[in-house]
């Protein structure tokens, strides 16, 4: 029996520990994430995009996969350019902001059952810097601080032209919940407007300035009548507002500072609770009730940034590592759903997203790459296929066998087993064959066996295989 190599995660003189202090500097650290409802993006310093959790209605925007339920790991859209922002409506349609300033959209598609929408971009958007998405029509914030908003057709999919909401300049934040925007303008001031499309056209209320407030530095929506911020000194703020009959808005709750013994960075909310994070990078959990106060969330430290799901949260440390907790029953926390009831009720690291390259080109695979007991294991048909090789199943008695064909190299192996046959000899493989996602997956080593250079870069994450 032969030794096969082992590639692992510790193949470098560096530790992870050490080596992730670099990863800002590398461009692998984390800059936003968002919680959706049951799955979650992350955008990279490098423009990267990764995506994880519940798949069952194309949420995720990876192609072919629809059939695959969740993802277990972070996987990457490799089509996107590099983004320098992400939003989500929180239900599968996320929309992101590239380098260049144009807007693209992934994601489930409306009206169409366990369809995707692949990553795509909209016609006549450009000098954007920032976007809110209510999927039916969505809102981005021009570099020259003005808002343009556009409609999607739910049948066809397509977006309209773009059009200008008047009345709004200097804005410099947007956000958005049920039919209403909130407007954030560099003064600090907050503007509101509503949006209907009641004979297929966007139609907007005037804006109007949110009285009572200080001067604010980033805001929140919750849902339809509820929004937050938080002022220059760190205070939060919460303030309700509806639409009148006459089609003005009214605001039916004055402005009121909430747990103000918290010093605030950000506020981010959602469904009968939000997050704080503080200017020391603590977070805090508040539910919003009279007279209960927020509760910190241990194990986390400088943090940075965060995002509020409906049952799970995400957060960002200084150095760009994720940490999820929450319900995680799609493993939209960012770990492999755990065999009791599928909670994580502490903060969690997110599994290290990796990407693979084949002979310098990004894998055009919809699955992702895991670290497995200290060895990477691959998806062996996408890698096999970018390679110019095959992968083919035959199923017995005995249960199923799959036949490897690379050039004229033939490597046999079966699910669960931890040996190979190549060319009929028999050799040890670093991690038992596995199946993940709906995905045949080996020890990466085993493609050094073949003929092929593999090498692991630990401090980006970062596999390569050229063929022979």
């Amino acid at each position: 029996m032969d030794s096969a190599a082992r590639l692992s995660v510790s193949s470098s003189a560096e530790s992870p520990a050490a080596s992730a202090s670099s990863t800002a500097a590398l461009g692998t650290a984390f800059v936003q994430v968002a919680a959706g409802n049951y799955y979650s993006v992350g955008l990279r310093a490098d423009g990267s995009v990764w995506t994880w959790g519940r798949n069952l209605l194309g949420e995720l925007g990876i192609p072919d996969t629809t059939a695959v339920s969740s993802m277990v790991a972070p996987v990457r859209l490799n089509t996107l350019p590099p983004l320098n922002s992400i939003a989500t409506d929180g239900y599968g349609y996320q929309l992101g902001v590239a380098r260049d300033g144009t807007v693209w959209e992934w994601g489930s598609r409306p009206g169409y059952v366990r369809e995707t929408q692949v990553p795509r971009a909209l016609r006549g958007l450009s000098g954007i810097s920032q976007v809110t998405t209510l999927q039916k029509y969505s809102f981005g914030l021009g570099s020259d601080g003005s808002v343009k908003a556009w409609m999607k057709d739910q049948k066809s999919g397509d977006s309209s032209q773009p059009i200008s909401v008047k009345g709004l300049k200097n804005i410099v934040q947007l956000q958005s919940a049920s039919d209403y925007i909130c407007a954030l303008d560099s003064a600090g001031s907050v503007w509101r407007f509503t949006v209907n499309t009641s004979d297929n056209q966007l139609h907007f209320s005037v804006p109007i300035r949110i009285q009572g407030l200080p001067a604010l530095k980033q805001i929140s929506t919750q849902h339809a009548y509820d929004a937050y911020g938080v002022d220059r000194s760190g205070k939060v703020w919460k303030w309700s507002s509806i639409q009148a009959s006459s089609g003005t808005e009214k605001l039916y709750v004055k402005p009121v500072s909430i747990q103000p013994s918290l010093q605030v960075q950000n506020v981010y909310a959602s469904i009968g609770y939000m997050l704080l994070v503080s200017r020391q990078g603590e977070v805090w959990m508040y539910d919003g009730k009279p007279g209960r106060s927020a509760v910190k969330v241990k194990g986390l430290q400088r943090i940075v940034s965060a995002s509020a799901g409906d049952t799970h949260r995400l957060a960002v440390d200084a150095k760009g590592q994720v940490y999820g907790w929450g319900a995680n029953n799609w493993n939209e926390v960012g770990v492999a759903r755990n065999a009791g009831d599928g909670m994580e009720y502490a903060p969690v690291p997110i599994q290290r997203p990796i990407t693979i390259r084949i002979n310098g080109s990004l894998l055009p695979a919809s699955f992702p790459a895991v670290n497995k007991n200290n060895s990477i294991i691959v998806p062996v048909k996408s890698i096999a296929k970018e390679l110019g090789g095959s992968l083919e199943a035959s199923t017995t008695q005995e249960g199923t066998t799959y036949k490897l064909q690379y050039g004229q190299t033939t490597v046999t192996f079966r699910l669960g087993s931890a040996e190979a046959a190549i060319q009929g000899r028999s050799m040890a493989l670093s991690s038992p064959v596995s199946m993940i996602n709906g995905a045949v997956m080996v020890p990466a080593s085993l493609f050094k066996q073949l003929g092929c250079q593999v090498d692991w870069n630990p401090n980006l994450a970062e596999l390569s295989i050229q063929g022979k």
